[in-house]
Formats: structure tokens, sequence, C-alpha cells
């Protein structure tokens, strides 16, 4: 395994995709995509396998993706803006500060679905009787 911005990455993939492993690369291959960036700036082709890339591209790689924000410093912007969102009060903030079990943030429906942010109780339906039981 080839570690690159303190993560294992798969050596028998094209390189592209290895680097999505690295939290904040993602795999979109358009031209906007760190991963992407960073192969071409270096004149690497993407579809190398990690395994036949030499030791000196790696660690261009490695320097190169210390320019992006990765793994925990922007797992931190993310809570960040979050707890943002809750201190200011928007309807964002309002529908995650809802404890114990927050509500859906992006306009899913919450009628029918949203068991798992609703809580597992299951409701009746209005009116309906239950079955009797054999006697």
């Amino acid at each position: 395994m080839v570690r690159i911005g303190n993560k294992e990455i798969p050596e028998n993939k094209n390189i592209w995709v290895a680097l999505s492993y690295i939290h904040g690369f993602g795999k979109k291959f358009g031209p906007t995509s760190p991963s992407r960036r960073i192969l071409a700036e270096l004149n690497i082709n993407p579809l190398v396998k990690v395994r036949d890339l030499t030791s000196e591209q790696i660690s261009q790689i490695s320097q190169k993706a210390k320019e992006f924000p990765t793994e925990g410093v922007l797992k931190e912007q993310v809570q960040k803006n979050i707890n943002e969102q809750i201190n200011l009060g928007t309807y964002q903030g309002l529908r995650r500060s809802r404890k114990p079990n927050p509500l859906p943030v992006h306009g899913q429906r919450t009628r029918s679905n949203s068991r798992t942010a609703k809580g597992h109780e299951r409701r009746t339906v209005a009116n309906k009787k239950k079955a009797p039981t054999p006697k």
C-alpha cells in the first residue's frame, strides 16, 4: 500500500480512483477535481496504476496533496460550518439542533420517510382497528 496524505491507497487501482480514497478528493473526473488538477500539473496519466508509479512521482503527488484541505482539516471545517448554522438559528441550523433526533435538512419529505431522523417508533394509521385475535 502507498501512503499519500496520511491515507493508505490501494496499489491495484488507477491513480485518479485511488486518490478518491482520501477524504476531500472525491471521484469526480472533471478538470476541477483536486486529483485531476494534481495529475495534470505533474503530467501523470490518470489511468496509470498506482503500483506503476515511481517513488519520485508518489512523493510529488504527496507534496501537491498537502495544498488541499483533506481528512481532519476538512471535517473540522464542515463541523464548524454546522455549528455556525446552529448558533445563527438558520433554518438548516434549527433542523440540525433538534435533539435527540434532528430532522432532514435538505428538503426531504418527513410524512412517510425519515424514520431514522424521527426515531424508529411506528405510529398506527388513524381510525384503523386491529384485526381481532382468533379464539
